[in-house]
């Protein structure tokens, strides 16, 4: 399971009054039917569009709700009727962008692909995705795993929900020989997203163009190494790694 952290942000054009009255906002849903549902998406749509392009040009810091609501071509308030916060915007925005990525890469996997191959499609999309508008990766990086307490149960369940898919299909791969069978999965699988997180970071930190063929050949190769070591042993490897112990037993006790 992941734990995401947290980190203050300034509220001064971020949140509607303290004061103000609470109000049932909807949801982030699309509900079948009728202009004022189709009304409601629209707007939400609005929204994250606008916000996309300002985080991105801008950054997350940079950007008020104000400026989002006018991109938007909608009122504030109207805005606080969809979100609470910047915040909020930013995880929608987060959630509709990389949920849809992972959907279309875990759906286009082939069936008989290895282990391997499987890590590098879908982590090698994922690079892809932020390499076409490394703007909007940064602010991801930077403020999607700090974001306000209440806001941190979205971030966390989709990378559970990532994990997840990974535990199944390195499950698969251990009941096809590729890996031991002692091998935990779950491990494994946060392994994995760590080594894309930090190549990601370090990418993005470096500058210059992203999702090159070096970046995915860079990819493949930490997940290799990875894999490299969980390999179960030949019989034979097996047999003589077996006699070493007891000859190793054998002499600690002469």
């Amino acid at each position: 399971m992941i734990t995401v952290g947290t980190r203050a942000h300034s509220s001064s054009t971020s949140s509607p009054p303290r004061n103000a009255a609470r109000i049932d906002r909807p949801t982030d849903k699309a509900a079948p039917g009728g202009r004022r549902e189709r009304n409601k998406q629209q707007k939400r749509d609005r929204i994250k569009t606008a916000a996309r392009k300002l985080f991105s040009a801008k950054g997350f810091a940079a950007t008020t709700t104000q400026e989002i609501a006018r991109e938007a071509d909608i009122g504030t308030g109207t805005l606080f009727l969809y979100v609470q916060s910047k915040e909020e915007v930013l995880v929608l925005v987060f959630r509709d962008d990389m949920d849809r990525v992972c959907d279309e890469a875990f759906a286009a996997l082939p069936r008989n692909a290895s282990l391997l191959e499987q890590l590098v499609a879908v982590y090698g999309a994922m690079i892809r995705f932020h390499g076409r508008n490394q703007g909007l990766a940064r602010v991801f990086v930077k403020e999607v795993m700090f974001v306000g307490e209440g806001l941190r149960r979205s971030i966390a369940e989709f990378v559970n929900s990532l994990e997840g898919r990974w535990v199944t299909l390195i499950e698969a791969a251990k009941q096809r020989g590729e890996l031991a069978a002692d091998v935990p999965a779950a491990i494994l699988a946060e392994n994995c997203f760590a080594a894309y997180l930090l190549l990601l970071q370090k990418w993005l930190g470096l500058g210059g163009p992203l999702a090159t063929v070096e970046h995915i050949a860079r990819l493949r190769q930490s997940f290799e190494l990875q894999l490299r070591g969980l390999q179960p042993l030949p019989k034979t490897s097996r047999r003589s790694h077996g006699r070493a112990a007891v000859a190793r037993g054998s002499a600690r006790r002469g």
